[in-house]
């Protein structure tokens, strides 16, 4: 009896047409992208505008995520690292503006706790002799910083012996169920993105084999890996897939910033990339585009 071939293909498509693809989704990251370092000047609420530093640093991860793009052969377990810190960062700037004051005050407060716990951290151009002897002016300096009245709104906060606190006690599945009930924004981007990329991502962060081998399907028993066509057209979609995903998050944000501040020419361009984005995204995962563009408006005009 033939043996059943349990083969599936990656995509109907040619490999020239997912290349092409990702090249839209790559133009269509780059723009959002500079719209959201043009959206940080126009931002005047107070409490965002000092959460825009997390913007900032989305950003220069963005724009990595954009060069190693351009090598997806090679760098695909370090894309879906960046990937994880970008949706994470843009996924905090939106909790801090929506989450309560004593959430917001630790988000604050939790540079000057890491700092304090810093102070007494020897650097490594530090002999080991200089180390000892150094130890109490460190020692003085620390105490002569936790005098300050932030600091010690910090420490009380946080901790004085344990230096290794997060900034937040939420999870960021927590965090995201917070943004949902909040109820401004399309959620479903943010939790599409944690459940797609999260876990994989701290699994090529730590150094697991899963993790160092992401993407190559290498433990998929249905993935033909006699035919390197195949495994092109799986890195290329899947980069593709990131990118689109990503810069719809990037939309999201300026739906939130919108609601304190005038970003009109910037939410607009926005709006319209991200509807052709959907339309590129659904067709690279060869859904129904109708179907699915009805389900995202309906969610679009719940929150109008």
């Amino acid at each position: 009896m033939k043996k059943e071939n349990t083969r599936k293909e990656v995509s109907t498509y040619s490999l020239d047409d997912i290349k092409r693809f990702h090249n839209e989704a790559t133009q269509f990251y780059g723009a959002q992208l500079t719209l959201l370092k043009d959206s940080v000047h126009k931002i005047t609420d107070e409490r965002q505008a000092k959460a825009a530093i997390l913007l900032i640093s989305c950003g220069q991860t963005g724009a990595a995520l954009l060069q190693l793009a351009n090598q997806t052969d090679y760098f695909t377990s370090e894309s879906v690292m960046l990937a994880r810190a970008f949706m994470e960062k843009i996924t905090n700037f939106c909790y801090v503006n929506i989450c309560d004051e004593t959430e917001y005050r630790a988000f604050i407060l939790h540079p000057i706790y890491k700092h304090y716990h810093n102070i007494l951290i020897p650097k490594m151009e530090d002999s080991l002799d200089f180390i000892a002897e150094n130890f109490k002016a460190r020692k003085d300096k620390q105490e002569k910083f936790k005098k300050i009245p932030i600091v010690q709104e910090a420490l009380a906060m946080f901790s004085e012996t344990q230096p290794n606190l997060k900034w937040t006690k939420k999870s960021l599945y927590q965090r995201i169920k917070a943004i949902e009930k909040w109820g401004k924004l399309i959620d479903v981007f943010f939790s599409i993105n944690k459940f797609q990329y999260y876990s994989d991502a701290s699994e090529a962060l730590h150094g697991s084999l899963y993790g160092c081998t992401y993407g190559t399907a290498s433990f998929d028993p249905e993935f033909d890996h006699n035919k390197k066509e195949e495994l092109d057209k799986k890195l290329y979609k899947e980069n593709a897939c990131i990118l689109l995903h990503l810069g719809m998050l990037i939309h999201e944000t300026f739906t939130l910033i919108s609601y304190s501040s005038d970003i009109k020419e910037i939410w607009k361009p926005s709006y319209r990339n991200r509807g052709r984005a959907l339309n590129l995204l659904f067709h690279i995962l060869e859904r129904d585009i109708l179907k699915e563009k009805k389900a995202i408006e309906k969610l679009q005009t719940n929150l109008e």
